[in-house]
């Protein structure tokens, strides 16, 4: 786990206003509301565990949206 605190230590972290206009993506507006604001920051990767939602859309607008445990199997490989 040291590894991987190190690995998210160094990811940037940044502070965006969310876009006002929201697209119905994922059949539930707050998650449409934080997938657009993944967008609008320019987010590689969206890391969830709504299965329902947002995992089925698999990719919007270049974000790609993964499960944690895949995410985190990523960053050890």
């Amino acid at each position: 786990f040291r590894r991987i605190r190190e690995l998210l230590e160094e990811l940037p972290i940044a502070v965006i206003a969310a876009p006002v206009d929201v697209d119905p993506l994922s059949g539930d507006g707050s998650d449409d509301r934080i997938l657009a604001a993944a967008v609008a920051a320019g987010a590689g990767v969206l890391i969830t565990g709504d299965r329902k939602h947002l995992l089925p859309l698999d990719e919007v607008a270049g974000v790609r949206l993964v499960r944690p445990q895949d995410f985190l199997a990523g960053l050890t490989s």
